[in-house]
This record gives structure tokens, C-alpha cells and sequence, in this order.
């Protein structure tokens, strides 16, 4: 388990850069990429899922009280993304 969060974590942070890119190039109307990234919603999403797969690396690796405090801090940003795309409008 570690091994495959070990390659998702650092994967699912470059799939969110290149998402975030994608949806402001297509909201500014620098180009058109897709009807999807016309919202912020894409980004939440990535951000949310990453911020998980941080967070339960920041869990198994780390040791003494960042084992802790980072995890925490990972899975309340997550949380946060995810309130706000479900009732924040």
C-alpha cells in the first residue's frame, strides 16, 4: 500500500497542476479546452483528492507529532474543498 501511494500522491499532484492550468486558460478564454473546465469545480476536485492522498502518505511515512499535525492539516483543506463546491455557489 505504501508503494502505490508513493507513485498516486506525486501523480495526482501533477494531474491537479495541469488541471488548474487548463481551467484558467479556458475561464480567462485564452483557449478552449473543454466545457468542464469552464467552472472551478474541476480544481476542487483535484484539490480534494489530492490533499487525501497527502495526507495518507503525510500518515504512513512521517514520524512524532507531524504524523499527526500534517494529515490533519491535508484532510481539513480536502474537507474544506469539498464543502464549498457542494454548497457554496
Amino acid at each position: 500500500m505504501k508503494r502505490v501511494i508513493t507513485i498516486l500522491s506525486p501523480l495526482a499532484a501533477v494531474l491537479t497542476s495541469i488541471n488548474i492550468i487548463l481551467t484558467l486558460l479556458t475561464t480567462y478564454q485564452f483557449i478552449y479546452v473543454s466545457e468542464i473546465f469552464n467552472s472551478y469545480y474541476p480544481i476542487q476536485i483535484g484539490l480534494c483528492a489530492t490533499m487525501i492522498l497527502w495526507g495518507i502518505r503525510f500518515y504512513l511515512f512521517e514520524k512524532g507529532s507531524k504524523k499527526i499535525t500534517y494529515p490533519v492539516i491535508c484532510f481539513l483543506i480536502a474537507s474544506i474543498s469539498i464543502f464549498m463546491s457542494m454548497y457554496v455557489r
